[in-house]
């Protein structure tokens, strides 16, 4: 037995590669054959299976990724359990890959389905399901093991609250989203939420949420990255004449920096931003 434990450590330590036996994480389905793979996809190795894709999925902090295939009379399909540090991070890449023409379908906290596909968000996991058979699994069969799966999963059926923060009125419809890092291509600007608005969604309205000590930070190192001049204070807020992002409103309130993009109409743009802090008192 000690012998089979130290090969099994000296393998991990050799290969990074991560083994587990039956987690739990997927239901038996009456009817169906369930496989769950051994393998279990770190941080370290995530790139071996997506490889183009991973780099997004660690940006959200990607701790695990468990895989299971189900089969029945030449069905087969594959779930894939995407475990993140937070349910802000799993929002953050299931709303990633989301598209706002993709039929939304009542599983998780929210899902969405395409041929052959159903995806969906639940606390800490993005959740893919997949037909993976050369016979492909029709709509039903697919809502049928996400809804086993999610019960499986247990997790809280909510989004972050920090998206009930932005205005619902002129919303484009499931405009929402989440950068954990480097927002507006700036390493000090992080977490933050924002949707889109305006006849086209070209307005993007935008809120950081941290420690009012690190949202004084954050605008003390953009103002000295855009230089001083370029940034004109107002009552209660800024205009920032970004070089790389054009125009940019920002409101400091306490431990939010709300801000707006995509329009140079001053009036347009405050009231969006006294909106969100309104909405968060």
């Amino acid at each position: 037995m000690v012998k089979k434990f130290i090969f099994a450590v000296l393998l991990f330590v050799a290969t990074g590669t991560v083994f587990a036996a039956n987690t739990g994480l997927f239901p038996q389905i009456p009817g169906w054959k369930m496989q769950e793979e051994d393998r279990v996809y770190t941080s370290g190795d995530l790139w071996e299976l997506i490889d183009g894709a991973a780099d997004i999925f660690l940006s959200y902090y990607f701790q695990d990724l468990h895989i299971a295939e189900y089969s029945r009379k030449g069905l087969i399909i594959r779930v894939e359990l995407y475990k993140h540090s937070s349910l802000t991070n799993a929002y953050g890449i299931y709303a990633a890959e989301r598209m706002p023409d993709y039929p939304q379908v009542p599983v998780g906290s929210q899902g969405y389905k395409s041929q052959g596909v159903l995806n969906f968000m639940a606390g800490v996991y993005y959740v893919k399901i997949m037909s993976a058979g050369t016979q492909e699994a029709d709509e039903n069969t697919l809502a049928l093991v996400a809804e086993k799966v999610d019960l499986q999963l247990a997790q809280p059926k909510s989004l972050p609250e920090e998206i009930n923060l932005l205005p619902e009125e002129g919303r484009v419809v499931l405009s929402d989203s989440y950068i954990a890092q480097n927002f507006l291509g700036y390493s000090f600007l992080r977490s933050a939420f924002s949707a889109r608005y305006g006849a086209q969604g070209e307005i993007q309205v935008f809120l950081i949420r941290d420690t009012q000590e690190e949202i004084l930070k954050m605008l003390d190192k953009y103002k000295a990255l855009v230089k001083e001049e370029k940034v004109r204070q107002k009552e209660g807020y800024l205009i920032v004449d970004d070089p790389y992002n054009g125009t940019v409103f920002l409101m400091p309130k306490g431990d939010l920096l709300v801000g707006v993009l995509n329009t140079t109409d001053e009036n347009t743009a405050v009231d969006y931003l006294k909106k969100v802090v309104e909405k968060a008192r």
